[in-house]
């Protein structure tokens, strides 16, 4: 070995060069995710250009260009995403061959149509037609002015409709429950008295049955008769081929032009698609509309998770730092504690679905909802955010009392003695000068512990997380928080459009988006959490670990 390599071996120069080298690899590889991620997600946001193709065998096409290749043999193609489910036999997206293209265009006046069912629609506008303010001729800003307007009007007439019908549904599950309890003490009941008592309950519970299932055929006929007032409202628009197709405004979401697009109108577009996503429910089983749901129920699950796991994860770390004896049995735990950081999720999972969901949720059903139960019911006991949380909290406590346990043995033993040597007693001295100091550290691990609570999918497929949920965990409802109802997790959104999807490559744009979405929440949360730290550390000028 040449005497300068010995040198810097000796002299660790070299084990500083791989240490800055791992880190550049890790950052690149970062960054590289980072870069997909992104790139993928602004196919959903900004809009595109959208291509007028024209074919050597004749035919026309619009499409948005999405990605190159060379074919198998040897040729050079493109793959455009043409939408127009039902013209194209249900495919959304076309390869076709560089060496078959006469001529491509962007004609300004092709506009994006976002419906509410069967995908985007690619076209040029021909007239619309019914209701008021026809016209045979409107240009596509104008129809755009036309679309909102017809939705304003829309949403003020069958809003109020809407909403009856969802109370009269509400109304109807509460008087059902009541219907269940009444009959279900009526067969239980032990003296004449209360047989009497509560067949006239059930007899008033009958009476309203009939009473909202008559204010619902009301509801429901008014709504019908809005609905199809609007319905006569449609829209004839053209292909690329010169195929016309009809649609009601009322199956229209948004309409756009992205070739008559300047920068500013894009950046505008852009913002409007962010709301849309942030903001709206989803649409035609997850593939298509917003991530409201999916975004709530993750942060409220991170936040109830929080509650559950930190205070006992800090707890348990505490004991075992600060009181527990150095015998077998605390010597016993931190192993175990060790060993329960390696368990995979999965198992956490099947745990949390016997013993919290099966366990205590039905021995709840059981206690409070008999009823329920006897006619098949599940209130607590089929799953609910309050077990997926509480799984997520068994999962992230290793980390908690890991992190706690160092960060009390980073506070020296000196500060301990002279607190209580001032005549504090143990407990004071832990509260006001150990646990303050320490609580750099302590955030350390809870921000570990949220980061990986966040992403965790597998528990939560078994204790309470759903495809679709119509109901919210959090609503402007009494109790406002409902740790009973299942929850959409955004986590569970990725997998479903990813691998449960009627149409995977359709959604794999809107796959990036969420997964984009989420790793926002979980860097906004650390950044809290980091942040939080920081002033913590600054305030008790104590170094964590």
């Amino acid at each position: 070995m040449a005497p300068a390599a010995k040198r810097k071996r000796a002299d660790g120069r070299i084990w500083v060069w791989l240490s800055g080298a791992s880190l550049l690899l890790i950052l690149a590889m970062m960054a590289i995710i980072g870069f997909l991620v992104c790139a993928n997600s602004f196919q959903v946001l900004w809009p595109s250009r959208l291509d007028l193709v024209a074919l050597a065998d004749g035919s026309v096409f619009l499409g948005f260009p999405m990605n190159g290749d060379i074919s198998p043999e040897g040729l050079p193609r493109t793959r455009y995403k043409v939408g127009n489910r039902e013209i194209n036999s249900g495919a959304d997206f076309r390869w076709i061959y560089e060496q078959d293209v006469v001529k491509r265009n962007h004609p300004q006046e092709a506009l994006v149509v976002n419906r509410m069912e069967n995908g985007d629609f690619y076209g040029f506008l021909k007239r619309r037609t019914g209701g008021r303010n026809e016209s045979a001729t409107e240009s596509p800003e104008e129809f755009r002015e036309s679309l909102v307007d017809f939705q304003r009007r829309w949403n003020s007439l069958a809003e109020p409709p809407r909403r009856r019908l969802a109370a009269l549904g509400d109304a109807w599950q509460e008087n059902h429950l009541a219907f269940l309890k009444a009959e279900y003490e009526m067969r239980r009941a032990l003296t004449p008295d209360a047989a009497e008592m509560w067949k006239a309950n059930l007899e008033r519970s009958i009476e309203r049955e009939e009473a909202v299932k008559t204010e619902s055929e009301r509801a429901m006929s008014l709504f019908n008769a809005i609905r199809d007032e609007f319905q006569a409202e449609t829209a004839v628009f053209a292909t690329a081929d010169g195929t016309e197709i009809s649609f009601p405004l009322s199956a229209l979401a948004d309409v756009s032009s992205p070739n008559d697009m300047g920068w500013t109108a894009k950046a505008w577009r852009f913002a409007v698609n962010v709301w849309n996503i942030l903001s709206q429910y989803p649409r035609e089983a997850n593939t298509d509309g917003g991530l409201f749901p999916a975004l709530l129920g993750t942060v409220a699950l991170v936040f109830l998770m929080a509650v559950t796991s930190f205070p006992l994860g800090v707890a348990a770390g505490v004991y075992l730092r600060e009181y527990a004896r150095d015998g077998i049995l605390s010597r016993s735990a931190r192993v175990a504690v060790n060993n329960l950081a390696g368990v995979p999720s999965i198992v956490y999972g099947i745990f949390g679905l016997g013993f919290f969901v099966y366990g205590m949720g039905g021995s709840i059903d059981r206690l409070l909802y008999p009823e329920r139960v006897a006619a098949g019911i599940s209130t607590y006991g089929g799953g609910g955010i309050i077990w997926s949380s509480l799984t997520l909290g068994l999962l992230t406590l290793p980390v908690v009392i890991v992190a706690t346990e160092e960060a009390l043995a980073t506070v020296p033993s000196e500060i301990r003695h002279g607190s209580l040597a001032l005549g504090a007693t143990r407990f004071q001295t832990l509260c006001r000068v150990v646990l303050p100091m320490a609580s750099p550290g302590i955030l350390t691990g809870f921000i570990l512990a949220m980061a990986r609570a966040a992403g965790e999918v597998a528990p939560l497929m078994l204790t309470g997380a759903v495809k679709s949920a119509h109901s919210l965990p959090l609503d402007g409802e009494w109790p406002f928080v409902h740790v009973e109802r299942k929850f959409m997790h955004l986590g569970f959104h990725i997998y479903d459009m990813g691998f449960q999807s009627p149409n995977v490559e359709a959604s794999k744009p809107l796959v990036y988006l969420t997964a984009l979405i989420l790793l926002i929440l979980v860097f906004v949360l650390n950044f809290a959490a980091i942040g939080l730290r920081k002033r913590m550390r600054e305030k008790y000028a104590m170094r964590g670990f």
